[in-house]
């Protein structure tokens, strides 16, 4: 079973830390050997237990985390583990379930159920598989519902009980705590991907970003027929491998798009949570979309081998300097960029603002948004575990979602891996970024920075200790970033999530659904080879078609379904 995980920690220090290092100051931690058994104190009661009474009394658990790829704090180095014990008085004992393949790590997962080898806190993904596991788990009596306890811990609880809901059982239970979530994240930074034009083209032709479907292509054509690089002619849109990026073409006529779970089959707050259904149809939207990628492909618009491309051929394309327009992600464009910079010094792609096909599209899509409601990991707590080390536990992860506890979890000590400059901003020392080859994930986490951020990841807390991002102090990026202001603007981050936030596949989606998106590929290579607007039209109509066929208006009602009957409690 493929599972899929992402440690968004990945990035965090690295792309959330103002240029520039100072000299680093201060002794590093002592590393302590953690008691194995719950114990009470016999040093000070730390400070913070005038706040969290829980931390009056010593614990020590067994903390598994899932690794699959990534490794974890080692005990010659790490000083971020006994610094949270020292201020929590709560010992976590790092274990690591190193699994090579996701295989391995289902059978971990088997394990736990069929010989009760279930570890005291066990870190590990969020996928429909994992979910199931601990539902087995926590039927059986074998880990926590926290449902009703995590109420009590203010921070922890905020910034994760949109997930609670989502994941919560049909009998309301909460058998994991959802880590690394949606609340989390620090989306006002983020950088557009999928689609680049040339700002060097821009100034030439004296145009503005494009912002409708039309100006692009009008992009496009003067492009190719005013301008040469170095002597050479300008080619059209490059398109990623297996025509990847092409929604960045037919999404302009949507209306909506969805998001996450709901992306590209999406629901209507504003009537009744129906699903609309614009590309898994034939649908006029679609229709006019088909008509206008054949356009461009008749047109010549596009890279003469876009039904070919692999990347190494994409990367050499991009690299060139000649292409016009490419769709690939902010990363590759900044790397290809720099290397076409060898021989077009001035070249500079920039993401376009969001095209619309018309204002009444712009305005359907222009609605207030808020944080993805999902999480990329989890945590169960055994039964073992008594309540009083189960509300210690809560306890630290709720002073870790504090700015003084994310500034701990994410980059680790005060004068020993990083200082706060003048302006109060966050900077690893010289010497923290040296022994971390400028913070590898794998190379801190060894020391514990970075690495606890997974079991509480809360950006928003620390986002004025942090100056600007890295990636954003690339002119290019700066300027992408700012052409999304206008989505930014209906930014809302205490909005209550609307119902399709809270969407999760279900059975006859499960079964159904990936052979049709199978065949959206072959939907587009027939609009790209066709001979006529006539013959478009009449591929798209076969489309919506197959799309019945093959059971897509089952996928819709179960859809509408679930959102009917789910309930959100707080």
């Amino acid at each position: 079973m493929n599972k899929k995980f992402q440690r968004v920690v990945a990035l965090s220090a690295a792309m959330l830390l103002t240029v520039g290092v100072l000299a680093s100051c201060g002794n590093k931690g002592e590393n302590k050997n953690a008691p194995s058994t719950t114990q009470e104190t016999n040093g000070e009661v730390p400070e913070l237990a005038s706040q969290w009474p829980e931390f009056a009394k010593h614990h020590s658990i067994e903390v598994t985390f899932f690794e699959q790829g990534w490794t974890g704090p080692e005990e010659d180095k790490d000083f971020v583990t006994p610094e949270i014990e020292k201020r929590t008085n709560f010992g976590i004992k790092y274990i690591p379930m190193t699994v090579p393949t996701s295989d391995d790590y289902t059978q971990k997962l088997n394990l736990m159920v069929a010989s009760d080898e279930v570890p005291e806190i066990f870190f590990g993904a969020n996928d429909s598989y994992t979910r199931t596991i601990y539902e087995k788990l926590g039927q059986s009596g074998k880990i926590w519902d926290v449902a009703d306890i995590i109420k009590d811990y203010e921070n922890i609880y905020n910034l994760v009980y949109p997930e609670l809901n989502l994941f919560k059982t049909k009998d309301g239970k909460n058998y994991f705590i959802p880590t690394q979530t949606g609340r989390g994240n620090d989306v006002l930074h983020d950088i557009p991907n999928g689609l680049f034009v040339r700002k060097d083209f821009l100034d030439q032709l004296g145009m503005d970003y494009p912002d409708t479907p039309e100006e692009f292509k009008e992009y496009l054509k003067r492009s190719i027929n005013e301008i040469k690089v170095n002597g050479q002619p300008v080619t059209g849109l490059v398109l990623g491998e297996n025509l990847d990026g092409i929604q960045k073409l037919y999404e302009p006529f949507f209306p909506l798009v969805g998001q996450h779970e709901s992306y590209k089959l999406p629901f209507d707050p504003k009537d009744g949570y129906k699903i609309k259904n614009y590309l898994y149809n034939d649908s006029p939207e679609l229709i006019e979309a088909a008509k206008y990628i054949y356009s461009l492909a008749k047109e010549g618009l596009l890279d003469k081998e876009t039904l070919t491309l692999k990347q190494a051929m994409i990367q050499e394309k991009a690299s060139s300097g000649l292409a016009a327009a490419i769709s690939v992600a902010y990363w590759d464009m900044n790397t290809y960029g720099d290397n076409a910079k060898q021989t077009v010094p001035n070249i500079m792609y920039v993401a376009p603002p969001t095209m619309y096909a018309s204002e009444k599209v712009k305005e359907s899509r222009l609605a207030d948004w808020t944080n993805w409601v999902g999480s990329w990991s989890t945590v169960i707590i055994n039964k073992k575990v008594d309540e009083e080390a189960l509300r210690h536990f809560l306890a630290v992860m709720d002073y870790m979602a504090t700015e003084e506890g994310q500034l701990l979890v994410q980059y680790g000590i005060e004068g020993e891996s990083y200082v706060l400059n003048a302006e109060g901003k966050v900077e690893m020392t010289s010497e923290f970024l040296e022994k971390t080859n400028n913070m590898d994930w794998n190379k801190a986490a060894a020391y514990g920075v970075g690495y606890y951020a997974q079991l509480v990841y809360n950006l928003p807390a620390i986002l004025d200790k942090q100056g600007t991002p890295a990636s954003l102090l690339r002119e290019d990026n700066k300027l992408s970033w700012e052409n999304q202001k206008e989505y930014r603007d209906h930014y809302v981050a205490n909005m209550e999530p609307t119902l399709d936030y809270y969407f999760l596949p279900g059975e006859i989606e499960t079964q159904k659904f990936t052979a049709i998106k199978d065949g959206e590929v072959e939907l587009w290579v027939r609009v790209l080879t066709a001979n006529s607007e006539d013959e478009v039209e009449k591929i798209v109509h076969e489309w919506g078609e197959t799309c019945r066929k093959l059971g897509i208006n089952e996928i819709i009602a179960e859809r509408e379904q679930y959102i009917k009957n789910f309930k959100v409690s707080k």
